[in-house]
């Protein structure tokens, strides 16, 4: 078999030294596949993103404080707070409010994670459940880490007549 190789190497030489270089690089390229997508998956999930995480970690006894002071509101039924990477996410149903009551219970919010929101980037949605105030809801709003003012969606309070005049 041996003699056999030897003798196709010698009438095939330039097959064969391609034959070679081809099956090296064909190698060589599902080498490099491979490592690529198991770098891909070994990486985290945020990157570096989530550097510094831990000094200003919310704790869940913190989540349970903050969701207990919300939920002493009258004017909340339901509250749920999840956090993501660097985001605060916080959903509220209102029993029955307006858009001024939601805006200043979200501010209130804001008071509450005064050491958290340098660092964490914060979403509220607030819904409501009164049947006559449903139409303009539900409002979002965003603030990002460092800043002061909550950015809302934009809605149109309705004018009724006598306001017009």
């Amino acid at each position: 078999m041996i003699k056999n190789l030897k003798d196709f190497y010698k009438k095939n030489r330039v097959y064969s030294i391609l034959m070679i270089v081809s099956m090296i690089c064909i190698i060589a390229i599902m080498v490099g596949i491979i490592l690529y997508f198991l770098g891909q998956t070994s990486k985290e999930k945020y990157g570096n993103r989530l550097e510094g995480i831990s000094s200003v970690k919310i704790s869940d006894k913190k989540k349970k404080e903050t969701k207990e002071s919300i939920l002493s509101n009258e004017l909340v039924d339901n509250v749920e707070i999840n956090i993501k990477g660097r985001l605060i996410y916080i959903n509220i149903e209102l029993l029955n409010g307006k858009h001024s009551d939601a805006e200043a219970l979200a501010t209130t919010i804001l008071e509450l994670f005064s050491d958290e929101k340098n660092y964490y980037d914060m979403q509220f949605i607030i819904e409501n459940k009164d049947k006559d105030e449903t139409e303009n809801f539900p409002i979002m709003g965003y603030i990002k880490k460092g800043n002061e003012v909550i950015k809302w969606t934009n809605y149109v309070e309705e004018v009724t007549t006598d306001e017009k005049a």
